[in-house]
């Protein structure tokens, strides 16, 4: 059976403010669903009669929350003596409790009914109830059973929780009288079961959409209608859940040795041909620049040094100038990748600021008088049509800086944005989404929804005490086809257990 503890993962997983299934955890409230009325009649027989109240049921039947219930709404001035008995509890062991409740030292039963005679005076009534009540002797039912019915009206009015195992027991006390009640709990149907765990969802920050209609079928299967065991169940369901995604990523990363060096020399030889790639724009820049020369220098051996020197200088922007273009596509598919991808696009920048080194090669014949100075100009300024030429990428070198106008939202996310909130305000409330992703970077979010279709996005909500950012994808009319959209996705985003959700809950958290 998976462990039960409430981790941070389950918690993150499932954006749950606090655990939904614990017994009685935060913004606990009582199911009345076939428990109050069994809270009123035990009301009712408590001020109308001496009879010893017992309330029977299997363990996980709610007893326990019963039994709280039956404190917390008591509204006349009562004094509560709640005992848990233990193994073989005698009457010894039970009127040294009623004792120590009431301030009494070695006190017996007469004494006992004495001091609670004198708390009806003061118009104090007093409950003794007993949990695990199956854990009692023989002694310890007939210490209950004759406080219970007291003297003349002075008498304690006695509650006992316990399972079934008790009654052949308290018939053999009650010796054919009519001394006791009994009141048999009953499990809860399929219905009640899904309002019981809609309640606690809600409770924690979320909806019935965390679990399928089959799931929630099984668990009312598996838990035959007993809270306890629906408690259980749900929490065993979320946890398996998180157990298989991972173990299915411990699967894939478990490679045989073979593939594992295989792969080593795929990544080896990809890094070879980068290398190679990165090596050619060199290659081909120098040949580029050698036709400039041979097509321009007829003229004698001093013209041709101050061609090449000046070839020189106009070559580097030849080569800078492709570079935005290159980059600014790759600059688009990586950013938001992580806080380092920042540097991708703003390194275009000063690209673009040496354009004007060309100028200054133009400024540098200027001086000169004699004539091959006159074919160093021609040899300078021909290249012209070459700045035509590279002023084409230039034109699409402007991209560059969409890059820096997509990192800005970015670097705003770090304080968090809305994300698509006028999106899911404009949705109907009864239509359905898949939830596809949780995270704590707005940059994750808005990479993943870059990454994919048109049809995903993402919103911004509180989640213990930070941003917390989640993806969705699609708009469904009902939950079913948006369980039916979960075999289109891709499988890594299946991996992933998306899961469907109203539009209203998601409209509701945006409130």
């Amino acid at each position: 059976m998976a462990d039960l503890h409430a981790d941070d993962d389950y918690l993150d997983r499932y954006q749950f403010e606090h655990d939904p299934f614990l017994g009685r955890g935060p913004s606990f409230k009582f199911f009345a669903a076939k428990r109050r009325p069994v809270l009123v009649e035990l009301h009712h027989l408590a001020r109308y009669s001496k009879l010893m109240l017992v309330v029977t049921g299997p363990e996980g039947s709610g007893k326990t929350v019963l039994r709280q219930a039956l404190v917390a709404s008591s509204k006349e001035p009562i004094k509560s003596i709640v005992v848990t008995a233990s193994e073989n509890a005698d009457a010894a062991l039970m009127l040294q409790q009623v004792n120590a409740a009431l301030g009494l030292h070695d006190s017996e039963i007469a004494d006992v009914l004495r001091h609670i005679e004198q708390l009806i005076m003061t118009g104090q009534e007093v409950h003794v109830i007993v949990d695990n009540a199956e854990c009692l002797d023989q002694s310890g039912l007939l210490f209950l059973q004759r406080i219970a019915q007291g003297v003349n009206d002075v008498c304690a009015r006695v509650f006992v929780f316990s399972d079934s195992s008790i009654c052949p027991l308290l018939e053999k006390v009650a010796d054919n009288a009519d001394l006791h009640h009994v009141i048999a709990l009953e499990p809860w149907d399929e219905d009640e079961v899904s309002e019981y765990i809609e309640q606690r969802l809600v409770a924690a920050g979320q909806a019935l959409d965390v679990f399928t209609e089959q799931q929630l079928h099984d668990i009312y299967t598996q838990s035959q209608g007993w809270p306890g065991q629906v408690n259980h169940v749900a929490k065993t369901i979320l946890l398996e859940q998180i157990n298989h995604k991972t173990a299915t990523k411990k699967t894939a990363v478990n490679l045989p040795y073979k593939h594992l060096a295989m792969l080593a020399v795929l990544a080896i030889a990809l890094a070879l041909v980068w290398l190679m790639q990165g090596s050619e724009p060199a290659s081909t820049s120098a040949q580029v620049s050698l036709p400039v020369v041979n097509e321009q220098v007829s003229q004698p051996p001093t013209a041709v040094k101050l061609s090449e020197v000046g070839t020189t200088k106009v070559e580097l922007p030849l080569e800078l100038n492709p570079e935005p273009v290159m980059r600014a596509p790759l600059a688009q598919a990586v950013n938001t990748e992580d806080e380092d991808s920042a540097l991708v696009p703003s390194e275009p920048v000063p690209d673009v600021a040496m354009l004007p080194t060309p100028r200054s090669v133009d400024s540098a014949p200027v001086p000169v008088s004699t004539p091959p100075a006159d074919i160093i100009k021609k040899t300078v300024v021909q290249p012209a049509p070459v700045e035509k030429k590279t002023a084409t990428p230039t034109r699409v070198a402007p991209p560059a800086p969409k890059p820096i106008a997509v990192k800005k939202p970015v670097a705003a996310g770090l304080t968090g944005t809305s994300g698509h909130q006028q999106w899911y305000q404009q949705q109907a409330p009864t239509r359905y989404t898949l939830q596809v992703l949780g995270t704590r970077t707005e940059a994750t979010a808005q990479a993943f929804i870059k990454q994919n279709t048109a049809q995903y996005h993402y919103f911004r909500k509180e989640h213990q005490g930070q941003a917390l950012f989640v993806v969705t994808y699609g708009v469904f009319v009902d939950r079913a086809a948006a369980q039916a959209a979960i075999n289109s996705l891709p499988e890594k985003i299946r991996n992933d257990k998306p899961w469907p959700r109203t539009i209203l809950s998601i409209q509701q958290e945006l409130r």
